[in-house]
């Protein structure tokens, strides 16, 4: 998720207000500095793979529980969505940036 967010700031102006949620017109309800926009995701991605961590931890040692692989799943399944929703939140809001620069 970090070297998606360094590319896409490769392509924001460092002064650029971010959309950070789209309406169902597509126009962005509300926006974010750069640099906010750019690590949110990554943070909140790290803060919830931490508490499964935490989480898997506590379970008793080396035993193969129900917990352990509902664990183990949750944590492959929550990286896969972060690292999807963080490219297609990307890819929305470079396109409405770039808009700008087409007209």
């Amino acid at each position: 998720m970090t070297l998606i967010s360094a590319s896409a700031a490769a392509k924001i102006d460092p002064g650029a207000q971010v959309p950070m949620q789209f309406g169902l017109n597509g126009k962005p309800t509300w926006s974010a500095p750069r640099r906010f926009a750019l690590l949110f995701a990554p943070a909140l991605a790290a803060g919830f793979g931490l508490l499964l961590t935490f989480l898997a931890h506590r379970l008793p040692n080396e035993q193969l529980t129900k917990e352990a692989v509902s664990l183990g799943t949750s944590r492959v399944f929550m990286a896969f969505t972060f690292v999807l929703a963080h490219m297609v939140h990307l890819a929305f809001a470079l396109k409405w940036l770039n808009k700008d620069k087409r007209s």
